[in-house]
């Protein structure tokens, strides 16, 4: 039996359907990653302000972490050149999801990297805001977790004050700049273990020639005995200090070298 054709009037909603029936990708749909938590968090975090899952925006981490008390996450943007107004990270299935907010007060950042506590697998994000737009990079990290609600190897050891305050530090040449990588000893104790109070470092910053340059406010998602690597722009021939302050009041004032 012969068949004819479909008329002109039909074709048109059958090929709608045969094109809403393709995969659409995710950056068009939403989360790449598909997490549950999302809205909620882009509503606490980000606001009404335009959001774009971007590339350009790298979260880097192990895919599994085997110390989920001390996980190394960095953040890279090349792309933008050092160009936006902030940055935070955070962790979503973290009981204390936010871990920093970035906000640079002259020399650009190129990247940052530093040790992050994860209390089960998780999707970790991080938003630049340029121009009006939030621009998000996504990661997943697989881990037996714990890391935020177990005790440190700090509360292992009877000595760990003896070296609470201490920080080292050293600057590296680097194309885009000024690479900077500081070590502070202090517990970043959460408040999530049972008699411990929360005891965390809560402001960070970076002064060149004594006029700051980026902040810093962290949250107890940061490892304890944080490391903490940024890139700024500034240049090799300027002197550089890191100074700090915890929730108690105590407060840390560092020159790098």
């Amino acid at each position: 039996m012969n068949s004819r054709p479909a008329p002109a009037g039909v074709l048109a909603p059958l090929v709608m359907l045969m094109l809403a029936a393709l995969p659409v990708p995710a950056a068009a749909t939403g989360d790449p990653l598909e997490s549950f938590m999302w809205e909620r968090y882009r509503a606490r975090f980000l606001g009404d302000t335009p959001v774009r899952f971007d590339d350009r925006v790298r979260v880097i981490t192990p895919d599994f972490a085997e110390d989920s008390g001390r996980v190394p996450v960095a953040v890279e943007a090349p792309a933008f050149d050092g160009r936006f107004q902030r940055m935070l990270l955070w962790i979503e299935l973290n009981p204390i999801p936010l871990v920093f907010d970035y906000r640079p007060l002259s020399d650009g950042l190129a990247r940052v990297a530093l040790n992050v506590r994860l209390e089960q697998s998780s999707p970790v994000r991080a938003a630049l805001l340029s121009d009006g737009v939030w621009y998000v990079g996504s990661a997943r990290v697989e881990g037996e977790g714990g890391g935020c609600s177990t005790p440190g190897i700090a509360k292992q050891v009877d000595d760990w004050s003896e070296t609470f305050g201490r920080v080292a530090a050293r600057r590296f040449a680097d194309p885009a700049g000024s690479r900077l990588r500081v070590k502070l000893f202090h517990p970043m104790d959460s408040g999530l273990i049972p008699s411990v109070d929360a005891f965390y470092v809560e402001r960070v910053a970076f002064l060149r020639d004594g006029e700051p340059v980026a902040r810093f406010d962290w949250h107890a998602s940061v490892s304890e005995n944080p490391e903490l690597a940024v890139t700024l722009s500034g240049g090799e021939d300027v002197a550089y200090r890191f100074q700090a302050r915890d929730n108690n009041g105590n407060e840390f004032d560092h020159g790098i070298p």
